[in-house]
Order: C-alpha cells, then structure tokens, then sequence
C-alpha cells in the first residue's frame, strides 16, 4: 500500500506467488483488476463501494470514506473495513 498527498493510492494484495487484488486510485480516476480472475474495472471518480479495496488507503489514513463504509481499527493491531450494504468486509495487518 501506498499513498500521495495529491490523492493517488495504491494497494495490491498477493499470496505468493500470485497477486489477487491491485487497486489504484487518484482523484478524478480508479481502476482495480483482479489478475487470477483475469477481471479489470476503471472509472471516473467517485469510487464504486462495492470495491471496497479503493477505500482502504483513506480509511487506514483517516480520511473520510462513505457513509455505507464502516472502519474500525482492532485491539489486536488489525483492522476491519464493512461494506454495511452488502455486508463484504476486508480484515487484516499491516507489517512492516
């Protein structure tokens, strides 16, 4: 995961050796692919939620995310992001 402060992101999630997940955002685009699946997606902003891997750099950030996005960040030094509409969620580390 990276980010900018003029907006850009990124965060790409792999098990070795294969990358599931690569989501890019900036503030006027978004693209996310899902390389095992052989499935891309981009768009103008704002975000889709139902992807919610875009939002996961704001909301680690502390930026504002969408209202349907719940974040809470867990005792144990994991997080938790909810989709609250559909129920999904994204839960893990961060390691150095």
């Amino acid at each position: 995961m990276a980010g900018n402060q003029d907006g850009r992101s990124v965060v790409q999630f792999e098990k070795t050796p294969l990358p599931l997940v690569l989501a890019q955002s900036t503030r006027t685009n978004w693209y996310i692919e899902f390389p095992t699946q052989r499935m891309s997606f981009a768009g103008r902003a704002p975000s889709p939620v139902r992807f919610t891997w875009l939002y996961l750099h704001a909301a680690l950030s502390g930026e504002p995310i969408p209202a349907c996005l719940r974040f809470q960040r867990k005792p144990d030094g994991g997080w938790r992001l909810e989709n609250t509409g559909s129920g999904e969620t994204l839960e893990g580390f961060l390691t150095p």
